[in-house]
Parts: C-alpha cells; sequence; structure tokens
C-alpha cells in the first residue's frame, strides 16, 4: 500500500476512532445530589452541572482517558433521551431490575430514602402497603421514585398512583390542601429543600416509604460492553483509592458502604496473573472484567445478567 493510500485510509478511520473514546452523560437539577450553577458574570450563560455525581463521572472518564460531556436539561427530558437512545447515560437514578433489558447500572454510589409527605392536617404516621381504604399517591413522573412506587404497589388494589411533572408543583398542591389525604412520596433531602425555600408551612414528613439508593444508568443501545466495563474499572480504581469517598465529603454526603464492598472485592479479587491470562475465562467469573486487574485492557464479553 502506498504511503498516499495508507494516510487516506487513516484519515477516514481517525474520526471513529476518536468517537470510541466518547461517552455523553446528561442529568436534570437533581436538588439532592446534583446542582447546576450559573457565570455570574453573565446572566445569559447557560446553568452548569455540578455536584458529587458529576465530578465523579469527570474524575473516572479523566482515569480512563475519556472524553464525556455533561448535559444539564429538565429531568423528564434526560430520562426521556436515555429511553430513545440520545444519550449514552443519565445520573443519578435508582436502579430498577426491570429496566435491565435496557439499562446497564455502576454500583449504587449514595444510599438514600423514599419519604411519605402528607398535609399538616392528616393524623397519618407511617404507612404499611397494604388493603384498605382508597389511597392515593402522588409522585413525580415519569421516574426512578415512581417506579419504585409501581412495584411496590402493584398487588394493591386500593391503592392509586397519580404522577406530576414537578416535585416543587407536587408540593405545593399538597402545602395548598388539593390532595386532601392523599400522600406524596420523594426523596427527603429534595422535599425538605423545596419545604424551607418555598416555606410549605403545611407540609410535614410521616414517615418512610422505601429505602433506595442512586446511580449511574448507561444505554445497552448506545453503550458497548466494552465502553460499559472501562468506565465500571475505573470507578473501582478511584473508589478503592478514596477518590470518589473525598469527592462526595465535599458536599457533606456519604459514600455508599456497598461501593467501598464492591471496590474491594473486585481489587481482592484481581489475579496475580498477566492481563494475558484474565479475560472472560470461566476461571475469573465469565465476565468481560470480573477479576482482572483494573488497567488490563477490556475483553468484549457480555455481562451475566442476573437477580
Amino acid at each position: 500500500m502506498s504511503i498516499r493510500v495508507f494516510l487516506m485510509v487513516w484519515a477516514l478511520l481517525l474520526p471513529w476512532s476518536a468517537k470510541g473514546m466518547e461517552l455523553r452523560f446528561v442529568t436534570g437539577e437533581f436538588l439532592s445530589f446534583d446542582f447546576s450553577s450559573r457565570d455570574t458574570s453573565s446572566g445569559a450563560t447557560p446553568p452548569v452541572a455540578r455536584g458529587p455525581f458529576v465530578e465523579t463521572v469527570q474524575a473516572v472518564c479523566a482515569h480512563i482517558h475519556y472524553d464525556c460531556p455533561i448535559g444539564l436539561v429538565p429531568w423528564r427530558r434526560s430520562l426521556a433521551m436515555l429511553e430513545q437512545g440520545q444519550t449514552d447515560a443519565v445520573f443519578a437514578v435508582i436502579p430498577a431490575y426491570e429496566q435491565a433489558v435496557d439499562l446497564r447500572f455502576s454500583p449504587v454510589l449514595i444510599d438514600s430514602s423514599l419519604d411519605i409527605y402528607v398535609h399538616s392536617s392528616n393524623p397519618l404516621r407511617g404507612w404499611r402497603p397494604e388493603n384498605g381504604e382508597r389511597r392515593d399517591f402522588y409522585i413525580l413522573g415519569p421516574s426512578g421514585t415512581a417506579n419504585v412506587v409501581r412495584q411496590r404497589l402493584q398487588d394493591i388494589p386500593s391503592a392509586h398512583i397519580h404522577l406530576e411533572f414537578d416535585n416543587l408543583r407536587l408540593m405545593r398542591k399538597l402545602d395548598a390542601g388539593r390532595f386532601d389525604d392523599g400522600m406524596v412520596i420523594m426523596n427527603p433531602t429534595i422535599a425538605r429543600r423545596l419545604i424551607e425555600e418555598h416555606k410549605l408551612g403545611n407540609v410535614r414528613e410521616a414517615g418512610l416509604f422505601k429505602k433506595v439508593g442512586y446511580a449511574i444508568a448507561f444505554s445497552r443501545e448506545r453503550v458497548s460492553p466494552e465502553k460499559f466495563e472501562a468506565f465500571e474499572r475505573g470507578l473501582q480504581v478511584l473508589i478503592a483509592d478514596g477518590t470518589v469517598a473525598a469527592i462526595f465529603q465535599r458536599y457533606q454526603l456519604k459514600l455508599a458502604p456497598s461501593a467501598l464492598k464492591w471496590a474491594a472485592r473486585k481489587r481482592s479479587a484481581a489475579p496475580q496473573e498477566s492481563c494475558r491470562s484474565a479475560g472472560g475465562s470461566e476461571e475469573y467469573g465469565g465476565d468481560i472484567h470480573r477479576g482482572a486487574p483494573a488497567d488490563c485492557p477490556v475483553m468484549a464479553f457480555e455481562p451475566v445478567m442476573g437477580p
């Protein structure tokens, strides 16, 4: 092959090579863990995503040498973009096993909960998922919260679920008594901020609905197993060396203990042999990364799904 032909082929392949080193993320203004900032020098400057998940993604991508742009869009749009194959990943989401056909999830990075909120005139103290008189539940949707609530209430005919498109709208309606004896289910950090910032004096917390965790969701349609495992392995390294915990501490948040155990387990499983003998074999769990050192090249192998 002549040098001229070689250069032409190389030039054609270069964009594909660059594209292969990119993961595109989007997030919404998720008040509990992620925030947005605006350049005060110019009101016309669009808001920029920031927060512990943002910094974690940026740190992992720098470690694995990937270009990872992060877009800030309305929360409902971010989920729609993921479902419609318009972005590679979204954070922060509640992992759901029924979504595993379409999505892959990082380890849970934050442990949290979904709590019950009622009007101050409602004497309710706690609630158990059982049949009885009609109960109305009001939730942001579509959302991970809505998925969790639906799953928990699916066998209770007396439970009726209503979706709203905005968390503030939910709380304002509850404060105004629009939901009668209905319950709002919401992340407590989001709820407390909304109650305090908007002086919603008629809203009170009435107990735990369910404990949950938050992670990063990746599109199976757009993100190859190789890319997902590269990101996961980079995340493991930065959790194991304390980088991710330090990021979360700056936001007065604690990294989920399960994430620390996950990183330690993966590290302790790393074989002492070379990368050549580790990739994707039965000996190391039949997974593309299971047991492989963090700096080994990724092998093409579909992870095994499990309950």
